[in-house]
């Protein structure tokens, strides 16, 4: 097994297909097939299997993905290290709620103090983001949650986060008022796997209340707009309406106070060597982003 192996690997299962991936890596398909067949050989596991012809990942190969992102970042981070003047690179991922409150100025700020470094960074939701970095794929995963339970990555606590209702301030003033309205019961919200929709959605559940209507947006500026425009409510960050609440163009609706509290969190990777890069970010992430009552990193 070698990093060429692995490399050709991780290109077909992005492209799902061996002429894609022969184009991309400048290869002959066949030598494609003959090195996925050595590695799966010497694995003793296929790695790939064929329904409804289409190339899907095999079990094994979706067990050991992590691993090999890993194996892959290592060798990568060496060649780095094994020649100074190359360019630094951050893999970052983020919802949208930090990027846009945030997370966008500490890049900027980031790159006038280093500007030799490159970032790539990924929009995704929360779960998606943790996923990533679990898989090897991001260097740090940023989160909006209650709280982190898997134990094998590092969480970093940056800022408080309060998860308000919110609607046009000729809405009625409380959840209950709200939801008796036919007008204003209409749940404008992103993903479903966002977490405070998640979270919203289940306290619904436990006190017997209901939605009408649900929009999915595909935008937190999307679901202002529709807000704004006195189309529903929403559950969103404070940090996100805070300008629209400050300038009356929303206002916050009554009803959260059995909210579970919300924190942003970074996340990094437990296994990998120090990372100095990495931890230049977060410092910076958590002097413009933290409050005076945020104390590095939490176990």
């Amino acid at each position: 097994m070698n990093i060429k192996q692995l490399k050709i690997l991780k290109t077909l299962i992005e492209t799902k297909s061996y002429t894609r991936t022969a184009e991309l890596l400048n290869y002959t398909q066949s030598n494609v097939s003959q090195q996925i067949n050595q590695l799966e050989a010497e694995l003793k596991n296929e790695l790939f299997i064929y329904s409804n012809k289409k190339l899907i990942e095999s079990e094994f190969l979706l067990k050991i993905l992590p691993l090999v992102n890993d194996y892959i970042s290592t060798h990568d981070q060496i060649i780095k290290l094994s020649n100074e003047d190359m360019t630094n690179k951050l893999k970052i991922a983020a919802p949208e709620s930090l990027v846009t409150t945030g997370l966008s100025e500490v890049i900027k700020m980031f790159l006038e103090k280093f500007p030799n470094t490159e970032f790539d960074l990924l929009n995704n939701t929360c779960s998606k983001n943790q996923a990533l970095l679990i898989n090897g794929e991001v260097d740090i995963a940023f989160v909006i949650n209650t709280g982190i339970q898997n134990n094998t990555i590092k969480k970093h606590k940056i800022s408080d986060d309060e998860i308000v209702i919110v609607a046009h301030h000729s809405a009625p003033d409380t959840l209950d008022e709200l939801l008796r309205s036919k007008r204003y019961n209409h749940f404008v919200i992103n993903e479903k796997d966002s977490t405070y929709r998640t979270m919203f959605e289940d306290f619904l559940s436990s006190n017997l209340m209901e939605v009408s209507k649900t929009t999915e947006l595909w935008s937190i500026d999307a679901i202002k707009t529709f807000l704004i425009d006195d189309m529903g409510f929403s559950v969103l960050p404070y940090r996100t309406v805070e300008k629209e609440i400050n300038s009356h163009k929303l206002k916050i609706i009554e009803g959260n106070e059995q909210f579970p509290t919300f924190y942003s969190f970074a996340l990094t990777r437990k296994k990998n060597w120090d990372n100095n890069l990495i931890d230049l970010f977060i410092q910076e992430t958590k002097l413009y982003m933290g409050s005076n009552k945020i104390k590095g990193e939490i176990d």
